[in-house]
């Protein structure tokens, strides 16, 4: 095979081509010979964490603000139900006039240091097209549904939106106390609470947006304070309806980012109901590990849901197709 790939190589006519590429590849080599003298002085030593190739970072700085002085976390002792929600959505195919996605959501319900249960929902599935969204219910202005037909992503990330709204929406209306914690930031531009926040139906119900990736810190010195204090730690970063704050839940746990709504108490009793009804291996909810873990799509997943939507809507394929 390889003696066959030479000589096609050798069999090329006479180009520029691969002179152009060799250009290229020289102008690679001295950015990298560039970065090398810099990453000597910008590297080493340093702490650091690697990249998970496409998933979230977590936050880790160095630097330390002398002026922040973290919170203490201490557990209240109270019984209350944690509900964790997380979803996905995946392309399943396309017509020449719309696409087919499938959507799932979970939630994992801790209590008194223990996950005690699940829920699974779905998958559903969803035809966003010209015509509208069918599957779920969701009402998109013109504009709105352009951008769901012309990407694919922006149509993923809309249906994980509208669903954990409507999970969250239904947690919360609970007559029973319950902390909802869902994956992400409650102020995000592109969050599935843009628009606005749901209202919690019991007083002492609160929604809390769990944050990891490291692109959502706003202070780096806090961080780095909060990561060197021993114990479960916080420290607010801003006031209003929406509580911004930093926190960790052990002495060797990351530093997350939480957005906090609708607490009636103090912003340490909530995190200390937290810390007590859920469980933190990690430093990281257990909860909204397993709501994570149980929401996402397996390649047999998505295999068996083709397998359904052919069967079911007598569907054609294209010759050569996957």
């Amino acid at each position: 095979m390889l003696r066959k790939m030479a000589t096609t190589i050798r069999a090329l006519p006479e180009s520029d081509t691969i002179e152009l590429l060799d250009s290229v590849a020289q102008e690679l080599r001295q950015g990298y010979e560039e970065l090398a003298i810099s990453a000597e002085r910008e590297l080493s030593g340093r702490h650091f964490i690697f990249s998970r190739y496409g998933r979230e970072l977590y936050p880790y700085f160095e630097e330390v603000d002398a002026a922040v002085v973290p919170g203490c976390i201490f557990p209240i002792k109270e019984g209350r139900l944690v509900a964790s929600v997380d979803s996905s959505c995946v392309l399943v195919g396309e017509t020449s006039d719309g696409a087919l996605y499938a959507a799932r959501a979970a939630v994992g319900i801790s209590y008194e240091g223990m996950v005690r249960r699940f829920v699974r929902l779905g998958p559903v599935l969803i035809y966003v097209s010209r015509s509208g969204v069918t599957g779920i219910r969701a009402e998109v202005t013109s504009l709105e549904l352009d951008a769901l037909i012309s990407d694919h992503s922006v149509a993923e990330r809309a249906i994980r939106n509208k669903i954990e709204r409507r999970v969250i929406e239904s947690l919360l209306s609970s007559k029973e106390e319950v902390v909802v914690m869902a994956d992400g930031s409650l102020k995000h531009p592109f969050g599935q609470f843009s628009g606005s926040l749901p209202s919690p139906r019991a007083r002492n119900n609160c929604l809390i947006g769990f944050s990891k990736s490291s692109n959502l810190i706003l202070s780096e010195g806090a961080v780095g304070s909060l990561s060197r204090a021993r114990g479960a730690t916080y420290h607010v970063l801003d006031e209003g309806p929406v509580i911004t704050l930093l926190a960790k839940f052990c002495t060797d746990g990351l530093v997350f980012r939480l957005d906090l709504v609708n607490s009636k108490e103090e912003v340490r009793e909530t995190l200390g109901r937290v810390l007590w009804n859920d469980a933190f291996p990690a430093g990281y909810p257990e909860s909204l590990k397993l709501a994570h873990h149980l929401s996402v799509f397996t390649k047999a997943d998505g295999e068996a849901i083709k397998a359904l939507v052919t069967r079911r809507f007598r569907l054609g394929g294209f010759n050569g197709g996957a």
